[in-house]
């Protein structure tokens, strides 16, 4: 699979969330800021999704069939706080599709 980027860039009316796979750049533009921001893998079904976990709102997907493991990792540009939260019970709209 090779590796994911996420940039986030603060503007003042909106936020952009820049995601970066396989050479292929993709933008979402969203109007509020996200508190929370979701992560699901579906190892055996071949999903990774990004979504606002507090609206269920999916921000981006890929599809891709997994054959070695995955070994996610995070890191700040700046000093600042990353909380990661495990275990959490899988969304609605992640439970129906």
């Amino acid at each position: 699979m090779g590796r994911l980027i996420v940039f986030w860039f603060p503007f003042s009316r909106s936020f952009l969330y820049r995601f970066l796979h396989t050479g292929v750049m993709s933008d979402v533009h969203v109007t509020e800021h996200l508190a929370r921001i979701g992560i699901l893998l579906d190892y055996s079904s071949g999903r990774l999704l990004f979504f606002n976990a507090e609206r269920g709102l999916v921000l981006f997907a890929i599809r891709h069939k997994f054959t070695d493991a995955a070994h996610p990792a995070f890191a700040l540009e700046k000093a600042g706080v990353l909380t990661l939260c495990t275990g959490m019970e899988l969304p609605e709209f992640v439970k129906q599709s």
